[in-house]
């Protein structure tokens, strides 16, 4: 039996393209992981350094290996990142405010899919946190007519997102980190 999203039973290393949109459905940032498992928490997906991903005007190599978390039922989309030796990559991790994830089956492995609703909750390596794009929410809630509702959960999962990560509750409590070892089993 073969489902729209990978499952526990899903080999790692399966190929998963987040395919991220701006609300109104215009293409945003598109990334090419690999699964590493999924657990209670969501879908964890690894992507090695050198690996080139972009948005639209935009394209960029990863510096660091980097671990992706969809959580099964979120509004919210995690980024764990390694240590970057030159110091440019500043964010352990960095959350994008998301709608939920749509999962759908291709030919090389799994789509997920979901809008960025802007807001950011980000965790230096200095251990800084904070919450980030606060102005480009404000100009798209009125250029893209957020409904009230979105607009009331965004804040709402911006401002939780940003306690677990400032208290680092699970999954923020080093659980990310975990998974970032797990890169060097995807194959090839």
């Amino acid at each position: 039996m073969t489902t729209d999203q990978p499952d526990a039973n899903t080999p790692v290393g399966t190929p998963v393209h987040v395919d991220f949109r701006k609300y109104d459905g215009r293409e945003h940032w598109q990334e090419h992981y690999f699964l590493l498992g999924v657990d209670e928490i969501g879908t964890w997906l690894g992507m090695r350094a050198g690996t080139p991903f972009a948005r639209p005007g935009v394209d960029v190599t990863a510096r660091t290996d980097t671990v992706r978390l969809l959580p099964h039922q979120a509004l919210w989309a995690a980024c764990y990142n390694a240590p970057d030796p030159t110091g440019q990559l500043r964010s352990r991790t960095y959350v994008d405010i998301t709608t939920p994830v749509s999962w759908t089956r291709t030919d090389e492995g799994f789509r997920a899919t979901l809008a960025d609703i802007d807001l950011d909750v980000i965790e230096r390596f200095t251990g800084e946190v904070f919450i980030d794009d606060e102005d480009e929410f404000e100009a798209h809630t009125v250029a893209l007519s957020y409904p009230p509702e979105l607009v009331d959960a965004t804040r709402r999962t911006a401002d939780e997102v940003f306690g677990a990560v400032r208290d680092h509750r699970p999954p923020f409590d080093g659980t990310g980190e975990a998974w970032l070892e797990r890169i060097n089993d995807l194959p090839g």
